[in-house]
């Protein structure tokens, strides 16, 4: 359950952003456009952490592997 949520946190975090952006087109465009700006930056991000916490070495076994 714990990576089905992580990889759907990218995919809200772009529809919550993009949905915002929409909001404000038509009376503040610079605005939307910061707020679009930002939700790609908070999307890369969070998909950055969680590739990375994905993909860590796992720890060192005790059990005399090669070393």
């Amino acid at each position: 359950m714990r990576s089905v949520a992580s990889a759907l946190e990218p995919v809200l975090l772009w529809v919550l952003f993009s949905l915002l952006a929409i909001a404000f087109v038509g009376t503040r465009p610079y605005l939307a456009l910061a707020l679009a700006v930002l939700g790609g930056i908070a999307m890369g991000l969070s998909s950055l952490a969680s590739y990375s916490s994905l993909h860590q070495d796992p720890p060192d076994q005790a059990d005399g592997g090669p070393g």
